[in-house]
């Protein structure tokens, strides 16, 4: 991590204060050790573990992380995917559960995002320690076909989603391993909310964040971008009985047709205990909006944890 770089993401609190609470801990997966950044408040307390999108890397939740601490939670946040499978990053996070169940305890929440929560839904679809669940930019059953029409309507990314599915099919099993840009299927740019106020503050974010960010990934192996249309869910839908909140940004990846495909999952949920709620934003909400994003998101775990 460059030493303070993520402090460009902070919108709302006072950096030092974030920095005197993060600390950090370690647990390994697939034979390897991962950092993992924490705020805590007691041994006896509650635990939400965040697990962030494409690219992106821990620091970058650390503002929403904190506010979602103060109001009484252990907070964890997962290091950054770093180009493997879904099928592989569900081990790593079931791994970094278990390490939280016997740190803490089992009373765990987890709040995901775009990549994040595709992983953590087909998760919550077998047996792990999680107790409650929030979605952002996500999830989906990756293998659904009107998931799939979902992200390939629209222009600009869109279009080049269009354009890789059929060769990466093809390529997958000549050449797994090369590695594409991710801007080739996902434009941070694009994402950015066109309301008038919170385009402002996520064009710092995207153009002095995310585009600069030396520790953001840049490069996807094949193998990892096929596994998000590819995979399969390890049970079927019916297999979820945790509670589920969706939060839907209006604005939000895939625009209008994502929106309707997110509703239409939360619809055929089995009997849950469930939550939608949308979201007048865009992707970033969860970052431009840290300190209403942690009262909705730790709102939910109250009632669901307690």
């Amino acid at each position: 991590m460059r030493q303070s770089y993520w402090h460009t993401y902070v919108q709302e609190t006072d950096v030092d204060e974030i920095e005197r609470h993060l600390q950090r801990t370690t647990f390994r997966s697939g034979g390897k050790q991962f950092e993992l950044i924490y705020f805590e408040e007691g041994k006896n307390a509650p635990t939400i573990l965040i697990s962030q999108g494409s690219g992106g890397h821990a620091y970058v939740f650390a503002e929403l992380g904190y506010h979602i601490h103060l109001r009484g939670y252990n907070v964890c946040i997962m290091p950054k995917h770093g180009g493997v499978t879904i099928g592989e990053l569900m081990s790593r996070h079931k791994d970094a559960l278990e390490h939280i169940a016997t740190h803490w305890n089992e009373r765990i929440g987890v709040f995901a995002e775009g990549l994040g929560g595709f992983v953590v839904f087909y998760l919550a679809l077998t047996q792990s320690p999680m107790k409650s669940i929030v979605f952002q930019n996500a999830p989906a059953i990756l293998t659904e076909e009107k998931f799939r029409e979902a992200i390939l309507q629209g222009k600009g990314a869109a279009q080049r989603r269009k354009i890789i599915l059929p060769f990466g099919k093809l390529l997958l099993r000549i050449v797994p391993h090369v590695k594409l840009p991710i801007s080739s299927y996902l434009d941070w740019k694009e994402l950015i909310d066109t309301k008038e106020g919170n385009r402002a503050v996520e064009t710092r974010l995207v153009r002095e964040g995310y585009l600069h960010d030396p520790d953001f990934d840049r490069w996807y192996p094949l193998s990892a971008i096929m596994s998000l249309l590819l995979t399969p869910p390890p049970q079927p839908l019916t297999a979820l009985q945790i509670p589920t909140m969706f939060l839907v940004a209006l604005r939000g990846f895939g625009g209008r047709a994502f929106v309707e495909y997110v509703e239409d999952l939360y619809q055929r949920l089995p009997n849950v205990k469930r939550q939608l709620v949308e979201v007048d934003g865009s992707v970033y909400w969860m970052l431009s909006h840290p300190r209403e994003a942690a009262q909705v998101i730790s709102e939910w775990f109250d009632e669901t944890l307690s």
